[in-house]
């Protein structure tokens, strides 16, 4: 499946066009979609993403616990095999997470 790919600043266009990638970098970007979901946000599943308000940001869960969480949600994506949260900083309820992602067997 393409992606419709965004960054920071939102869709990404190159000389008008949308960039679409069913490629690595997409489902890199649809991991990140899951994870950043909050559970019943989505309304087509609402068992994708994690319980960030009120479960994570609201409670004192271990940051081992989150990233847990987070790997699991991220290898739900379909074309990943693995997942690993590198870093979560938790400065009074601001969460700045990093996790990898792996496609394929290698």
């Amino acid at each position: 499946m393409l992606d419709v790919m965004q960054d920071d600043d939102g869709v990404i266009l190159i000389n008008g066009d949308l960039v679409l990638d069913g490629g690595v970098a997409g489902i890199a970007q649809q991991a990140e979609i899951r994870v950043a979901t909050n559970r019943r946000e989505w309304w087509l599943d609402e068992t994708q993403g994690l319980p960030w308000i009120p479960g994570i940001m609201a409670s004192r869960i271990s940051s081992q616990i989150v990233a847990n969480m987070i790997n699991s949600e991220a290898t739900r994506t379909a074309g990943v095999s693995d997942a690993s949260t590198t870093a979560i900083n938790d400065v009074r309820g601001n969460y700045s997470i990093s996790f990898t992602v792996y496609v394929g067997s290698e």
